[in-house]
C-alpha cells in the first residue's frame, strides 16, 4: 500500500497510513512516500518481494507517479494489479475507470475480505500511454489543459473549485475577454499523429486519452477505449468562444463539428514547440520541454467494485 500524505484527502486525515495498515493486518505491508526517491524504492520492493496487488491511495497524481515508477522499475514484466484508493481532490481517473468512491479503508476492507474469502476480485484492464519516454499515465495535455490547471490550483479545490473556476472562463469566452485568451493563446509548433502532420501551425489544445472523462462529466476523448491499441486525440487552434459554444458536444461524448478540432484515434503523437512548453500527465504539470511524444504503454490492470 502507498500513501501519499500530500494527497487533498490526505491531509485531512493525518493517520491514513496507520488505519490503512490495521485493516491490512498481516496481509500487506503500508509505505508513506514523500519524494519520487521513495516511490522509486518502493517500486523496488514491489518486484523484490513478488507483490500481487498494489493499492495507491491518493489523487490522479499520485497514481500516475507510482505508476511511472512501476514500469521503469519493471522493465517490460507485468506489473502488480493496482488498487486506487481515492483520496486525492478530484480522482478524475479512478473515478473515470469506475471505481469506488468508498472511503480508502472501507474499500480496502472489501478488498482483502474478498482475497480472504478466495474470491476474483473484479477488475477492468486499462491502457497507459507513456510520454517522453519517462512519464506513465491516462491522459496528458498542452494548452487549454495545463492553464486551466494553474488557475484551477490557484483556487479552491474539487469539483466545486473546478467549477468555480470553469464559470468564469466561460464568461470571459463569450465577452472576449482576457482571461479566456491567455487561457486559449495558441502555441506554436509542428504536430502530428501517426506521423502525418496536422494542418495547423499552432494549436491552443492537445490533449490525448485513454478515457474519456476530463473531469466534471465532459469528455472530448468519448472514444478512448473504443479500439485497443489506440488513443483518442483531441487538437487545435480552437478559440475560447467557439469552445464554449461546443462544450454541449463535449459533454454529451460527441464531434464537436469544429473544422478547428482534429479528433481521432491514435498510436503515437508528436509535438515539436518552438519554445519550451508545459504539458500535464494526469493533472501533473510537468517541466517545460521542446518535444513531446505520446505513444501506448503497458496495459494495467485495475481492481474496482
Amino acid at each position: 500500500m502507498v500513501v501519499n500524505p500530500s494527497a487533498g484527502r490526505n491531509r485531512r486525515a493525518a493517520d491514513r497510513a496507520e488505519r490503512l495498515g490495521d485493516v491490512l493486518g498481516g496481509d500487506g505491508w503500508v509505505r508513506e512516500t514523500h519524494s519520487l526517491g521513495e516511490l522509486a524504492d518502493v517500486a523496488a520492493e514491489c518486484r523484490a518481494r513478488g507483490v500481487d496487488v498494489l493499492g495507491v491511495c491518493g489523487g490522479d497524481g499520485t497514481l500516475a507517479r507510482t505508476l511511472s515508477a512501476l514500469v521503469r522499475e519493471y522493465e517490460g514484466d507485468a506489473l502488480p494489479r493496482i488498487l486506487p484508493l481515492r483520496a486525492g481532490t478530484m480522482n478524475t481517473v479512478a473515478r473515470a475507470m469506475g471505481c469506488s468512491a468508498w472511503r480508502p479503508e472501507r474499500m480496502l476492507a472489501q478488498v482483502i475480505a474478498d482475497a480472504r474469502r478466495g474470491e476474483a476480485l473484479p477488475h477492468t484492464d486499462h491502457q497507459l500511454v507513456a510520454v517522453n519516454g519517462q512519464q506513465y499515465g491516462f491522459m496528458v495535455g498542452v494548452g487549454v489543459p495545463v492553464e486551466f490547471l494553474r488557475v484551477y490550483y490557484g483556487g479552491q479545490r474539487g469539483a466545486l473549485g473546478a467549477l468555480k473556476t470553469l464559470a468564469p472562463l466561460a464568461l470571459s469566452a463569450l465577452r472576449g475577454g482576457a482571461a479566456a485568451a491567455r487561457l486559449f493563446a495558441p502555441i506554436a509548433g509542428r504536430l502530428s499523429c501517426d506521423a502525418v502532420p496536422l494542418p495547423f501551425p499552432a494549436c491552443s489544445v492537445v490533449y490525448a486519452s485513454t478515457i474519456e472523462d476530463i473531469g466534471l462529466g465532459f469528455r472530448p476523448t468519448y472514444r478512448a477505449r473504443e479500439q485497443a491499441g489506440r488513443f483518442h486525440v483531441f487538437a487545435g487552434p480552437i478559440s475560447a468562444a467557439e469552445f464554449v459554444r461546443r462544450l454541449p458536444a463535449i459533454w454529451l461524448a460527441r464531434p464537436t463539428g469544429s473544422p478547428r478540432v482534429f479528433d481521432a484515434l491514435a498510436s503515437v503523437l508528436t509535438a515539436e514547440f518552438r519554445a519550451p512548453t508545459a504539458y500535464m500527465v494526469d493533472g501533473e504539470i510537468m517541466e517545460p520541454a521542446e518535444r513531446l511524444h505520446v505513444a501506448l504503454g503497458p496495459v494495467v490492470r485495475v481492481i474496482r467494485r
